[in-house]
């Protein structure tokens, strides 16, 4: 039973239970008419609830967290039962603008929000790196300030996709904790099964190697990664370090040949899900040492398939990690070198594992969209 027709039923039972109340004497000729008029009256109710999905994130990013999380959402809500999904497409040239909508909700992919019209307003906030300084430079930076602001000022739920992150938005911005709805929806995972099976060899690739997902730059903290698996002495035996995400650029390069692993540690370039995962299902481990996230994907991601991870202890990583992987000070490689080695054990390799494997199962995008729901039905009040 979907989260929808779980809500039509509560509907249902809860106007039977005031009509039992009211009318205990009432035959049961009666209470089965009643009872057939409260499910079209529920039925009708369901069918009015239309929400509208401001795609604007895919003119803006192709990959990311952001466009991840908006894809497994919508794609489920708009497949619920008795549901009325529009979806709009604007063009990042509209970014800002405020919209019109008649819909009963109206959740924007990148903080835009519908004035004038019915529509509640629902918006996400995936994390505060503007806020708390990680990206400042240029107009785009200033202008997602804004963006922000406005969405989370006119919004009538706050969706936050992790406790640290609403610990963050109501630091930043205490004056939201009394201001609407702030619910906690965790994000999920989608694994494709059927293309990671284990004997599938990565092409290309000397195994063991340590895997590096994501961006490289800032608050990412690569040089984390990179110099653990240096200080490990790991890559003496040829094991190697893949990235994915965009080619190194020129300083990368020189750094890796100044400690000359310059062919040990690869770029695969961006990769497609299926190409991932495979990556994740070979892998030594995943190294994580991002300084900030406002959830954290690449760690679950890896734990589904049993890869060990090695991930930084702050911000939300903690959260989402729990004691299924080995977390570190980012900043101190000698720590991470360690725990680079200590996977060297077996015992304590296969527990991780399968403790990730047991982590990796709480997140689900099916429950995630039901939650996405029921947040949509208690602000429009229908």
């Amino acid at each position: 039973m979907t989260v929808a027709e779980q809500y039509l039923t509560a509907k249902t039972r809860n106007i039977l239970q005031a009509r039992n109340k009211n009318s205990k004497k009432a035959n049961r000729y009666k209470f089965n008419r009643f009872s057939k008029a409260c499910t079209l009256i529920s039925t009708l109710w369901l069918l009015s609830m239309k929400i509208e999905f401001d795609n604007i994130i895919y003119s803006l990013q192709q990959s990311g967290g952001a466009s991840v999380y908006w894809r497994e959402i919508t794609s489920r809500i708009r497949n619920m039962a008795g549901v009325s999904v529009y979806e709009s497409k604007y063009s990042k040239r509209l970014r800002g603008i405020p919209v019109i909508s008649n819909a009963n909700v109206f959740h924007s992919s990148h903080f835009r929000f519908s004035i004038f019209g019915k529509a509640k307003n629902v918006t996400t906030a995936h994390d505060l790196i503007y806020e708390k300084g990680f990206v400042t430079n240029g107009l785009g930076a200033k202008l997602n300030l804004y963006e922000r602001k406005l969405s989370f000022f006119t919004a009538d739920a706050i969706i936050c996709i992790s406790e640290n992150t609403k610990n963050d938005l109501l630091e930043i911005y205490p004056a939201l904790k009394n201001r609407c709805p702030i619910y906690i929806i965790h994000h999920g995972i989608n694994i494709p099964l059927s293309n990671i099976q284990s004997e599938d060899v990565i092409e290309k690739i000397n195994t063991p190697y340590l895997l590096y997902v994501g961006g490289r730059d800032g608050y990412k903290n690569f040089t984390g990664a990179l110099e653990g698996y240096v200080l490990s002495g790991i890559w003496r035996a040829g094991v190697q370090l893949i990235c994915t995400g965009k080619n190194f650029n020129e300083s990368e390069l020189r750094l890796l040949k100044s400690y000359g692993i310059e062919k040990l540690v690869v770029c695969e370039g961006h990769v497609n899900t299926d190409r991932l995962y495979k990556l994740y299902k070979s892998a030594y481990c995943l190294l994580y040492t991002s300084s900030y996230e406002g959830f954290g994907l690449p760690p679950i991601e890896a734990m589904s398939v049993g890869c060990p991870v090695i991930a930084s202890n702050i911000s939300s990583i903690p959260e989402v990690v729990a004691d299924a992987g080995i977390l570190v000070d980012s900043y101190n490689y000698g720590e991470i070198a360690k725990a680079i080695l200590l996977l060297e054990n077996k015992k304590i390799r296969n527990d991780i594992i399968d403790k990730g494997i047991k982590r990796s199962q709480v997140f689900s995008w099916d429950k995630s969209s039901e939650s996405h729901f029921k947040v949509y039905a208690e602000i429009s009040n229908l």
